[in-house]
């Protein structure tokens, strides 16, 4: 898969950008606020239809302006495709090959980009809802019944919450609680199989980044057993929680509270990671996701990699490195000096100088 062309217009500090990135390393170099890292964000938002860094749509719109426009062009081994994205402070317009499309749906998916930058070390140690997007957004990339799923359950969610917030009887709240009991069933399934398909090749990935020096994990002991196991014991927790529900008027277990832990030597890295082991836990989890992305669909997915030299230390951005040049597909770094990718030599098509938001 390959971002053939990529156009901007009004996003962040992008008045107007082009770019015409290669197979292979696409490098993204100047000094900091310029604008390297939101090239990175619109070609993620065409993946994942949301940013990395702000769940604010008019934060991603040029100052003083109105609209920003996102145009990208994507090659792969199945079809190609036009994306265009209008946004304004109210409103998302999505466009497919010059055509309409009212669902993100019919938008997702032609594109599947995986991301690396710095702040996501702190997934480890911080809320469970950044370690549940990570994963979801993992398993997303690689099932088209994932995000349907997911759409239905929290359908069933909110509305069974408006029910108990406004006090309504049990019988009026049952028929959305086992809606929620199916479709969290099958949430936590999808979460539990992707992580078994998902561990072997993290424990690869993260053995060979430390030397040996540790056996790495995703658990995620709630999606264990089979589907009628897991629904028992999610009506069960309802139940023991439905007094406590009726008080405070919302759902206090589901897969919206679900955590997932981060493993090394069967220790959970929230409570005793080191720094080191954090980090190289996250470039391994996203190496693992790379490499089960690339066997279910044929191709490797596009890799953005933000200011990770400034964060990773030398063995670790040696690993990474040698890691992408033996792979086939397309990688788009953002560094402050070129010098800093030690062991790669880059031709002058795959360097762009980013500075005051333009490319020269």
């Amino acid at each position: 898969m390959l971002l053939r062309h990529l156009q901007l217009v009004n996003f962040r500090n992008l008045q107007q950008l082009t770019l015409n990135p290669i197979t292979g390393f696409n490098v993204l170099w100047g000094d900091n606020g310029q604008g390297k890292t939101n090239i990175l964000e619109a070609i993620f938002y065409l993946g994942h239809l949301k940013s990395f860094r702000t769940t604010t749509p008019g934060n991603l719109i040029r100052f003083k302006e109105t609209q920003a426009r996102l145009t990208g062009t994507i090659s792969s081994r199945q079809s190609d495709h036009r994306l265009d994205v209008v946004l304004s402070s109210s409103q998302r317009r999505l466009r497919v090959d010059s055509v309409d499309v009212t669902g993100a749906g019919l938008f997702l998916g032609k594109i599947q980009v995986i991301l690396f930058a710095p702040e996501e070390v702190n997934l480890v140690k911080g809320s469970p809802a950044g370690r549940r997007a990570l994963i979801d957004r993992g398993i997303f990339l690689t099932s088209a019944l994932f995000l349907p799923r997911a759409q239905e359950y929290y359908r069933y969610l909110r509305q069974r919450n408006q029910l108990l917030r406004e006090g309504k009887k049990e019988a009026e709240i049952d028929p959305w609680t086992e809606g929620l009991i199916r479709a969290g069933t099958r949430l936590r399934r999808d979460r539990y199989l992707y992580l078994e398909r998902l561990n072997p090749s993290l424990r690869k990935s993260y053995g060979e980044i430390t030397q040996g020096q540790g056996e790495a994990a995703v658990k995620y002991p709630v999606g264990e057993g089979t589907e009628e196991d897991l629904e028992k014991c999610f009506r069960q927790d309802l139940e023991r929680n439905r007094e406590r529900e009726r008080r405070l008027g919302q759902t206090l277990t589901g897969p919206h509270r679900d955590d997932f832990q981060f493993v090394v030597n069967g220790e959970d890295l929230k409570f005793f990671g080191s720094q080191g082991q954090q980090r190289s836990f996250m470039i391994s989890l996203k190496v693992a996701q790379a490499i089960d992305l690339e066997v279910l669909t044929g191709e490797p997915p596009i890799l953005l990699l933000d200011d990770f030299t400034s964060e990773l230390d030398r063995d670790r951005r040696e690993y990474l490195l040698r890691y992408l040049s033996g792979r086939p597909g397309q990688v788009f770094i953002t560094t402050t000096d070129i010098y800093d990718l030690n062991g790669l030599t880059f031709e002058p098509e795959q360097l762009f100088h980013v500075r005051e938001g333009m490319l020269c």
